[in-house]
């Protein structure tokens, strides 16, 4: 029995080997193509980069010059565009070539003016589209589409009437910073100074007309002349929502009724310094 049980297992095979520890998986490759032969799937791309917002509103160049579809009785222009000139009796006015316009998608335009030889009759503005088929030869201040200040005395005439706005007056060799706000519809006349950023007088006007352009007029006969030094536009730092005036079918143009039998109430003493004492913290701001 011990014999054959001995030719037994000689004869049975041997025991299989140990299996072999299961090698550790391959480290992601940085290379995509690598890591698709390799079956494992692909890093997810890194997220764009995003560029932060300019903190400064862009400003872009406007080519400005005087027009030359249309010229004034007596008006040179440059070469260039940017100068117009006079020398003669009479009165002649000359416009820009670029209309400056409201509406859905307005600009803020920055335009410096360099006064080479004005005299005290010399007028310098800006005029509605309406202008465009009147007689030039008429002095602004007496058209109904005009806002133009005199050089001598630095009075405003809007629409053919004087005005009570004063800036100082202009001489040869001043310099103007004009700045039109087409979203509110308001321009500003600055008076500069010799000094960087020096503004010796200014003048706000509102309600000009929804579509502008620059005007000078020319009187008196002497030798005068005005050159555009630039002119650039930027976007409005925040849009304005609705409209500037409403209409009489506007939704929510509501006028709410009349009390009846209500005493108004003056405000008192108290209640009026409260409110110079209000705009008086917000001019400290």
């Amino acid at each position: 029995m011990m014999a054959n049980a001995a030719v037994a297992a000689a004869i049975a095979p041997p025991p299989p080997p140990p299996k072999a520890a299961a090698p550790f998986p391959p480290l992601p490759s940085e290379n995509p193509d690598e890591e698709g032969a390799l079956g494992l799937p692909p890093l997810p791309a890194p997220p764009p980069i995003i560029p932060e917002a300019p903190t400064r509103l862009e400003q872009t160049k406007v080519p400005l010059a005087w027009t030359a579809a249309k010229v004034g009785p007596a008006v040179n222009i440059s070469g260039d565009g940017a100068t117009a000139s006079r020398s003669a009796s009479g009165c002649g006015a000359q416009l820009t070539s670029e209309w400056m316009q409201g509406g859905r998608h307005p600009h803020i335009y920055h335009i410096v003016l360099a006064l080479d030889e004005v005299m005290p009759e010399t007028m310098i503005g800006i005029v509605g589209k309406n202008f465009w088929p009147s007689d030039w030869s008429e002095p602004l201040a007496k058209s109904l589409h005009s806002i133009v200040l005199e050089c001598g005395t630095g009075k405003f005439f809007v629409k053919g009437k004087a005005t009570s706005f004063m800036l100082k007056p202009l001489t040869s060799g001043a310099r103007l910073h004009m700045m039109l706000d087409m979203q509110v519809q308001e321009m500003t006349l600055e008076l500069l100074g010799t000094s960087p950023g020096q503004i010796l007088s200014s003048v706000t006007i509102e309600a000009v007309p929804a579509e502008v352009t620059l005007v000078v007029g020319f009187c008196a006969g002497g030798p005068q002349s005005v050159r555009v030094v630039a002119c650039t536009k930027e976007l409005p730092e925040m849009k304005l929502l609705g409209k500037l005036k409403k209409d009489l079918w506007d939704e929510d143009n509501k006028v709410e009724p009349l009390a009846l039998n209500v005493k108004k109430v003056e405000p008192t003493l108290l209640q009026a310094q409260q409110n110079e004492a209000k705009v008086a913290q917000s001019l400290d701001m």
